[in-house]
């Protein structure tokens, strides 16, 4: 089962495609123990065997704005539950105060936020004065490499960003940091054809690189990115097992869903209105609508995810158009990239 609790929704960035609604907003203590208590009511009610995990995720906003609460819910967690339990945080890494870096680093799996180069970074990743936030992240990042921490850092891919995406990927992944992921944003109005086009291009670019760079950690990143957009789908789980916890102490299936009235499914001090989430499985478990004569419909977000349709298309049932566009990018990419390595390991294996 997994477990989101947003720790705040305040942030001392302001970035031009994030799409958390910035608010002073920020969970108390007597909030934080109550979504304990409500944590542990959910994994009784629903008994885990040995090889089930328990994902605590911190988020925000800037969740080290909020550090109290954090350590507080760690070890509380710690401390109450039992069993195989994991626990995740993305930041955006100006927060740079070692104490707090090494507590996270050594209790938490962290995620750390930077688009690239410098450049490329400060376009879209600044203060609230417009000041990019580059070299303090790489303070950040330098810091809890050089401890030796595992820990991963995030690409956004903007239409602003997306013609240097393949410099900044090299640039992240020859710093020697652990795992470099990305994601487009997609709810940007400015994609079109033309922009597309260049994503595929890098994208391309990137997974050549890689192939050539090292092929055991190409067939890794190829594997990683079919599973990410490319795994068998199945019904929502939100609010079933998976729950996101605001500041406030508000109960939402997802983290798109968070702060939306019409997903709020019930609160940690009364639990889940059960008619609501009733009327949400109702949705989630109905496939219908253009999406399901795609080849792809069982493999795809759109499936499962009707919230994310309903936000960005206004229909449950109707993925927005450059989900769908990029959907067939890394689908060509993955066949394209499955036959290369196929065919480089047929030709290793002959020598």
């Amino acid at each position: 089962m997994n477990f989101t609790y947003w720790v705040t929704e305040d942030c001392n960035l302001k970035c031009k495609y994030c799409y958390v609604s910035k608010a002073p907003k920020t969970m108390s203590r007597e909030t934080a123990t109550k979504a304990i208590d409500f944590t542990k009511k959910k994994l009784a009610a629903n008994p885990l065997d040995h090889k089930d995990k328990i994902g605590i995720a911190l988020h925000g906003g800037e969740p080290l704005l909020n550090y109290p609460i954090i350590r507080y819910l760690v070890e509380e967690l710690k401390r109450k539950i039992h069993g195989d339990i994991s626990f995740t945080m993305t930041t955006n890494g100006t927060i740079y105060n070692q104490e707090m870096l090494d507590y996270v680093s050594e209790n938490i799996q962290l995620t750390v936020s930077l688009d690239g180069k410098q450049e490329s970074n400060d376009i879209n990743r600044v203060y609230r004065n417009g000041k990019g936030s580059f070299n303090r992240v790489i303070e950040t990042l330098d810091y809890i490499n050089h401890q030796s921490h595992f820990f991963r850092v995030r690409m956004t891919v903007t239409p602003n960003n997306v013609s240097y995406f393949t410099d900044n990927y090299i640039f992240l992944f020859e710093k020697g940091y652990p795992i470099v992921s990305f994601a487009l944003d997609e709810s940007d109005p400015n994609w079109n054809k033309e922009l597309m086009k260049v994503y595929q291009k890098n994208l391309n670019e990137i997974f050549s690189y890689m192939v050539n760079k090292d092929i055991t950690k190409a067939q890794y990143f190829l594997y990683n990115f079919k599973n990410a957009y490319f795994r068998p789908r199945g019904t929502c789980d939100g609010c079933h097992t998976s729950f996101h916890i605001s500041s406030a102490g508000n109960i939402y299936p997802c983290i798109f869903a968070v702060g939306r009235e019409e997903f709020s499914m019930g609160d940690v001090f009364s639990d889940i209105i059960e008619q609501r989430l009733s009327n949400l499985d109702v949705i989630n478990q109905k496939d219908q609508g253009a999406c399901t004569k795609c080849a792809m419909y069982n493999n795809c977000r759109g499936k499962m995810c009707k919230i994310i349709n309903k936000i960005q298309t206004g229909n449950y049932y109707e993925s927005s158009p450059v989900f769908c566009a990029t959907q067939r990018i890394h689908y060509s990419i993955v066949k394209e990239y499955e036959y290369i390595l196929k065919n480089f390991k047929l030709l290793l294996s002959t020598h």
